[in-house]
This record gives structure tokens, C-alpha cells and sequence, in this order.
């Protein structure tokens, strides 16, 4: 039994560690990804104390180690609540009472090293001594019920009208947790006497999967897995190897006890022999993890994000494309209602030459305005990879403004343009249309009560070093540089770091893709593209290609 719960708290350490610093690492600003970090760190200091005081041989520094193990026990649950209300995104709501449970759990804390705390240590089953809980010690009972219990419960309420993908994202934290969660509980029995091994410890690695999953497939807090997806397998193939080296050793264990054989050298012959003969099961395992619970394999999941990437940005291309039919609407309306006047001026003054002569200059000009315009919104919709060729950004502007032209006047949206000398670049005129439209249209949702919508473009010289270590051309050491400003509501200090991020929206009819697809868009071309907010100030939008 013992040497059971040594393993499970190694793995324990070990999975909670990976974990928690593979999610900080990856989006090390988010608070979300902060506080994720700070409870498995929790969970990894409780474990890996765990370990040493079941390895170790001294009593007296045993003791410090359970001690120092109960305490990091303690704030577990408060560290937990804090990374749920940051999941949910309700922080503000529960802001007070994540303050209190760490006041609860560092009162506790204080009393780690007495009696009251730990009464006294006892021999219990095979452990040569276990922790007797004192008075604090029941505080630290009813917190981890309560409060990691009441954190469990947000998460599920929030799951249940999330939208998709957040409601699978949260379904797979709520069902990791709730299974590391009895997990952890059966240490408890022990402390209060009660002859009830801690043999579902191994248990809570198990949380480490799901969220491993479900940032894999689902991007949980807002981790893009792109390059790096392969460390993600990676990680869940060792786990499957850590239970898969358990299965060995416990195995040699039993024949060393029924054969009685103490040799290195017979042990090592045997657990190479009994490797071998779990290969296959090992493998079995691997098999069915990647097709019953990821429904494939490694490739087959990134083919399947692939495509999953190419539906999301078609679907919002064609979103933006909705908006320019309702545009162009209004701009073939007018060379319409000069067909229709010439149409009916025609019986009457068919045998005027003057008005012949302007029929035949205006009439074609008006239909090839209208055969532009359905050209060009029909040339948007195709979907296709990028086609780069000399266009001249300053048209694209042009063209995008003449679109919305209803949509700008409508709200009474001043436009304050300060184009640069005509130039040309190499770009795909369709997606850098379509990263245009994206800014421009977020910025007059920023001003439905009217403002100013400022663009100004220029040319910079950057450094050729730079530009040389980048791979770019050193002979046209040239950037192109577009700035949309806008005077509207503003973006929140706190929200600025995850706009570029997918299914990430303020809006509440939002999809939170039109900006994570224009930063694609753009950095496709080479360029950057930045933001600065102030809150009922405005927005500017700074493009660098």
C-alpha cells in the first residue's frame, strides 16, 4: 500500500507540474492561465511533500514534510475558486469572497505547525505513522468540501448556457477536477481514524488529461496549439508510459514475492521480459485513447483542425459578405435609378440628338459601374489561397469606404482619410479587403451614436539588419504602414491582450473570429498588426506590411 501511494504522489507531482507551467508558459499574461498555474503548483507541493515524507528515513524531517504537505493542502481549494472565476469570466462577482478564502486558508495555514493542526501522528494500516487531525484541521476538511465543491458548481452552471466551444471547453475542467477531486478526498479518512486506504489518489493525475485534451482540441484558456501540438501528444503519451512502467514494476514485484528470488540481474531479465510482453498492451491502449477519445489519431486531429480553421474563416467571410451585399444594395440603386429615368425618356425623345448623345455616354458608364460592383463582391466570395500581386493599398481603402458608404452615413460617421503617395505592393487584394473590412467594420460598431473614422497610410523605411535576419528583402528595405482610428466606446485595459484571440467577443452577437483571421491575414503578408485603446477615448488599429 505504501509504496502504491509513493507512486501516485510522484505522478501527482509530476503531471501537475507539466501542466500547470505548459499552460503559464503558453499565454503567460493571462490571468486565467496565471492562477491555473498557481493551484496545480499547490497540487504539486502537496504531492511531491508527500513523496518525501514516505521516501524519507528521518522521523524528525518526516514530520516537517507532512506538515509542510498539510499546509499546501490548505490552499488548494482557495487557489481553485480563484482560477474558476477567472475561467468563467466572473471574477468581479466573486472578487470578495476568493479574498476571504485566502484570509480562511492563510488563518489555517498559521496553525500548520501545532497541535492544533495535527494532534498527533499514529501508526495506521501499513503507514508507519499518518496525521491525526486536530481542531484546524476540521477548517481545512469543510474548505475543501465547500469551497472546491461551490467551484465545481459555477463551472457547471456557466457550462450549461456557455456557447460552443466554451461550454465544451468548461465540460472538460468541470469532469477532469470533479474526478481529482474525490481523488484527493480519500486522504481524509486516515486523519480521522478511519481504516479507509488513500488508494484512489491515483486519481488525480487524471485531471491533467482532460485539460490536456482540452486545450489540444478546444484551445482552453485560449491556448493556440499550432506548431507546438506535438508537445501536447507528447505529454499524454509519457502519462500513458508512467501507468504503463507502474504496470511493470508492480508485476516484477509479485514474481519477486511468489518466486523469492533477490538477484538485480534475475529482476532486470525479468521486468525487460515482462516490457516486452506489455508492448502490446501499452500500444492497444495508445490505439484506443487517440480513436475512442480523441476520434483519430495525430494526424487526423491537426487535418481536422485544419479543415475546422478553413470553416470558421469561410463562415466569416461570408458574414462580412452579408454586410457588403446590404451596401452594395444602396450603390447599385443609384445607376438602377438612372437606367430606369433614361428608360422612360427614351419613347419620347428618341428623335432628339442631344439626349441620344447623353444616353450613349451615361448608360454604359452606369452598367459597368453595376457589373463592377457584382464582379467584385461575387470575386470576394471565392474562397481561395492566397494570390499575391502588385495591388495599390490606398484602392482597397477606397473600395472598402464605398461599400459601407450606407453604413457610415447612416450613423453619421465622419471618415478623415490621409493617404500616402500612390504606390504598389505585393499582396492578396481579397484578404487584405477582407482584414480591412474587419477593422473598420469593428470600428463603426465601436460608434453607434457617431464619431470620427480616421485612416491614414504611409511609407517607412525599416532597418536592413532587421530585415535581413528576417529573411525579407534587404533591396526594398520599405514598410507599408496603415493606421484606422476610431472615436468610439474603447477597449478595456484588461481585454486587450486576448482581442486577437479566436471566439473572444464583447459583442454580444460576436463570433470573436473577425480579429483573430485579420491577425492571420496580416502576418500571412509578413506584417504586424497592433492596438491601443483608451476606454470611451477610442481605438487605433496599426498595420505594418
Amino acid at each position: 500500500m505504501v509504496t502504491f501511494v509513493i507512486i501516485c504522489a510522484f505522478l501527482n507531482f509530476i503531471t501537475s507540474t507539466v501542466c500547470g507551467l505548459f499552460v503559464l508558459l503558453r499565454n503567460p499574461k493571462s490571468k486565467t492561465n496565471q492562477t491555473f498555474c498557481l493551484y496545480t503548483l499547490f497540487v504539486a507541493f502537496w504531492a511531491g511533500f508527500q513523496f518525501l515524507w514516505l521516501t524519507h528515513n528521518s522521523r524528525i524531517l518526516d514530520l516537517q514534510y507532512v506538515r509542510i504537505c498539510l499546509i499546501s493542502a490548505i490552499f488548494i481549494p482557495s487557489s481553485f475558486f480563484h482560477f474558476s472565476a477567472y475561467l468563467i469570466n466572473e471574477y468581479k462577482k466573486y472578487s470578495k469572497l476568493i479574498k476571504a478564502t485566502y484570509i480562511f486558508s492563510v488563518f489555517i495555514a498559521l496553525t500548520g505547525f501545532s497541535k492544533l493542526y495535527i494532534s498527533q501522528f499514529i501508526p495506521l494500516l501499513s503507514f508507519n505513522y499518518w496525521p491525526i487531525g486536530g481542531p484546524t484541521f476540521n477548517l481545512l476538511f469543510l474548505e475543501y468540501f465547500f469551497i472546491l465543491g461551490f467551484s465545481l458548481y459555477i463551472i457547471y452552471q456557466k457550462h450549461l448556457v456557455a456557447p460552443y466551444p466554451e461550454n465544451v471547453r468548461l465540460k472538460y475542467v468541470f469532469y477532469g477536477i470533479l474526478i481529482a477531486f474525490l481523488g484527493g478526498s480519500f486522504d481524509f479518512p486516515l486523519c480521522y481514524k478511519i481504516p479507509i486506504p488513500p488508494i484512489a489518489n491515483i486519481l488525480v493525475p487524471f485531471y491533467t488529461i482532460f485539460i490536456t485534451y482540452a486545450i489540444f482540441r478546444y484551445q482552453l484558456m485560449d491556448i493556440k496549439v499550432i506548431i507546438k501540438k506535438s508537445l501536447v501528444y507528447t505529454l499524454l503519451i509519457t502519462i500513458i508510459t508512467i501507468f504503463y512502467l507502474i504496470a511493470i514494476y508492480f508485476t516484477e514485484h509479485v514474481l519477486q514475492s511468489m518466486l523469492g528470488y533477490k538477484s538485480l540481474l534475475i529482476s532486470m531479465i525479468c521486468a525487460t521480459f515482462i516490457a516486452l510482453v506489455f508492448i502490446p498492451l501499452r500500444n492497444l491502449i495508445q490505439n484506443f485513447i487517440e480513436k475512442t477519445f480523441f476520434k483519430g489519431n495525430y494526424m487526423q486531429i491537426t487535418q481536422e483542425n485544419e479543415l475546422l480553421r478553413q470553416e470558421i474563416t469561410q463562415s466569416e467571410r461570408m458574414k462580412s459578405i452579408a454586410i457588403l451585399a446590404s451596401g452594395m444594395a444602396h450603390e447599385i440603386k443609384n445607376p438602377l435609378t438612372t437606367l430606369k429615368t433614361f428608360s422612360e425618356y427614351v419613347p419620347q425623345k428618341k428623335d432628339d440628338p442631344e439626349f441620344i448623345e447623353q444616353y450613349q455616354k451615361i448608360m454604359p458608364k452606369e452598367i459597368d459601374r453595376i457589373e463592377n460592383l457584382v464582379h467584385e463582391l461575387l470575386y470576394f466570395a471565392k474562397p481561395s489561397l492566397p494570390q499575391m500581386q502588385t495591388v495599390n493599398p490606398n484602392e482597397i481603402i477606397s473600395n472598402v469606404l464605398l461599400m459601407l458608404k450606407q453604413n457610415l452615413k447612416s450613423l453619421n460617421i465622419n471618415v478623415i482619410l490621409q493617404l500616402s503617395a500612390t504606390l504598389s505592393i505585393q499582396a492578396d487584394p481579397n484578404q487584405i479587403k477582407q482584414a480591412l473590412l474587419n477593422l473598420i467594420l469593428n470600428a463603426i460598431d465601436a460608434m453607434p451614436y457617431g464619431g470620427s473614422l480616421t485612416i491614414i497610410t504611409s511609407l517607412s523605411f525599416s532597418n536592413v539588419k532587421n530585415l535581413a535576419q528576417s529573411g525579407a528583402s534587404v533591396g526594398n528595405p520599405q514598410h507599408y504602414a496603415i493606421e484606422i482610428s476610431d472615436t468610439g466606446c474603447g477597449i478595456a485595459l484588461q481585454d486587450l491582450p486576448h482581442i486577437f484571440e479566436p471566439f473572444f467577443s464583447k459583442k454580444e452577437k460576436g463570433t470573436g473570429l473577425g480579429l483573430a483571421i485579420t491577425q492571420g491575414i496580416i502576418e500571412k503578408h509578413g506584417g504586424t498588426i497592433n492596438v491601443e485603446s483608451i476606454i470611451n477615448q477610442g481605438t487605433t488599429f496599426r498595420i505594418k506590411i
